[in-house]
């Protein structure tokens, strides 16, 4: 087998983590709205109506 060469970062030095712990919590009406079915479907026709008319321009 083939040795791995090693990537342009190495496994000493820091990797960048993301901060989260102030990030704002989504509210109630949010996560009803995510779990909505009709709610996604309206979204859905909507961004693909909106791809298609730049497809056609």
């Amino acid at each position: 087998m083939t040795e791995r060469t090693p990537d342009a970062h190495s496994a000493d030095e820091p990797q960048p983590v993301a901060d989260l712990s102030r990030a704002p919590l989504p509210t109630a009406r949010t996560l009803r709205r995510r779990r909505s079915l009709p709610a996604q479907l309206v979204r859905f026709v909507a961004f693909n109506l909106r791809i298609v008319r730049m497809i056609r321009h």
